[in-house]
């Protein structure tokens, strides 16, 4: 019986805790959920196809060329002594095939492939941006339950205490040692804390939709949100912001765009065949020649890209310095967002360093007051006033320690962690 006891108690205890939410999950399930998340196959995708493009330029190029048309002037005719004099026909078909093997394009292909692979990198880059945006709306959401679930706590604690006086008021106006006016006192602020319940709630509800949009799976209304870790050594977390690998990424495509300047001035070398067919064929006395084949080694050198050496070297220099102040600009606006969350981490804890000693005196007054009440020296009103301010000093409290752990993951998310 005692194995069974201790068995079930493991299974509900592991059961709550399976149940809990956690703010990594809902992170990890929206980015799954949002539809730019197929972005990455479609980049994956389309960098497969272009390198694979790339790779076909190393395969044989082959063209064919057909003319039919009237020669003005006929093909040259020679006739050997004794011979007979070919027929004279001015309607004429020419055609050409061609074939090329490149055997070395000077780097362009490998090129071509880096500039695509950089290409992606930047795209994925890009998404990862927009992603972190998604990131820091479920953080908004995600803390914005767990506030509202501390105050909905401390109500419930401020709830029983008041029922508790409901009781003993009640039953000292039963005995006849107390006033209906006590008992209507504290009922009329019970019904004011059921409200302040029910509109917390609606509060809540709104949120946990919201979030169940985002990560695409049903949540309950009562749903249990798991606190986050507080991370105490925020300061000294790496910045891991997905704009500074956007920006790393854009100077190393520039940078790779660059290298096409240094290919185009490079020499193209390959083997060539190349074979012509004439009809009618160009008489030779007794023979006739109407085809002609060519194999051997091309090359081929356009020098265009020497004026213009100069230029691309300043303009990639120009673009990669807009990138640069892009960045700076970034990292400016960047730090002052870390500045604030700091001052605000430490206002936080600053303000948390009071809240134990103003709850302590404020539960000692209310206890004061109870015990002037009890003895007919207070009113209900001053009562139930020293038992609300109580209760806020305590909601106070549970509401800082939630902004400060809240400010914390703010600071962690803003520096890409």
């Amino acid at each position: 019986m005692k194995q069974y006891l201790l068995t079930s108690l493991f299974f509900i205890v592991s059961l709550t805790c399976w149940s809990q939410v956690t703010i990594d999950d809902c992170q990890n399930k929206a980015k799954a959920n949002y539809p730019l998340i197929k972005e990455y196959d479609l980049i994956s995708k389309s960098l497969d196809y272009t390198i694979s493009n790339a790779n076909k330029a190393w395969l044989p190029q082959m063209s064919v060329t057909g003319i039919g048309g009237y020669l003005i002037k006929g093909l040259p005719t020679v006739t050997m002594p004794n011979g007979q004099t070919s027929e004279k026909n001015d309607g004429i078909f020419i055609g050409i095939a061609q074939i090329n093997q490149n055997i070395w394009d000077g780097g362009a292909t490998k090129t071509q492939k880096n500039i695509a692979k950089a290409n992606a990198e930047v795209d994925k880059a890009s998404t990862d941006v927009a992603f972190h945006t998604i990131k820091e709306r479920v953080n908004q959401l995600y803390f914005g339950i767990l506030v509202v679930d501390e105050q909905l706590n401390q109500l419930q604690i401020l709830n029983e205490n008041l029922n508790r006086n409901l009781k003993s008021v009640q039953l000292s106006k039963d005995n006849g040692l107390g006033y209906q006016s006590d008992v209507d006192e504290i009922k009329a602020e019970i019904l004011s804390l059921e409200q302040k319940k029910i509109e917390f709630s609606f509060t809540r509800k709104g949120y946990v939709e919201m979030l169940s949009y985002m990560i695409g799976e049903p949540l309950k209304e009562d749903v249990q949100l798991q606190k986050p870790i507080a991370v105490e050594n925020y300061a000294s977390l790496t910045n891991n912001r997905p704009e500074l690998s956007l920006f790393a990424n854009q100077t190393k495509l520039a940078e790779t765009a660059s290298s096409i300047d240094k290919v185009s001035l490079m020499p193209k070398i390959g083997l060539l065949g190349a074979g012509i067919f004439v009809t009618p064929g160009m008489s030779l006395g007794s023979s006739e020649v109407n085809s002609l084949a060519v194999a051997g080694l091309s090359m081929s050198w356009n020098t265009s890209g020497l004026y213009k050496w100069n230029n691309n070297k300043e303009l990639e220099k120009i673009k990669k310095e807009r990138i640069n102040n892009q960045q700076d600009a970034f990292l400016f606006t960047n730090n002052l967002q870390l500045e604030q969350a700091a001052n605000e981490i430490e206002k936080q804890k600053t303000i948390l360093l009071k809240d134990d000693e103003i709850v302590a005196l404020k539960e000692k007054i209310k206890k004061a007051y109870q015990l002037k009440k009890d003895n007919g020296m207070c009113s209900m009103n001053d009562l139930i006033t020293a038992i609300n301010k109580e209760s806020e000093a305590r909601s106070n409290k549970a509401l800082h320690n939630v902004q400060l752990l809240m400010s914390l993951y703010n600071y962690k998310t803003i520096k890409g962690n």
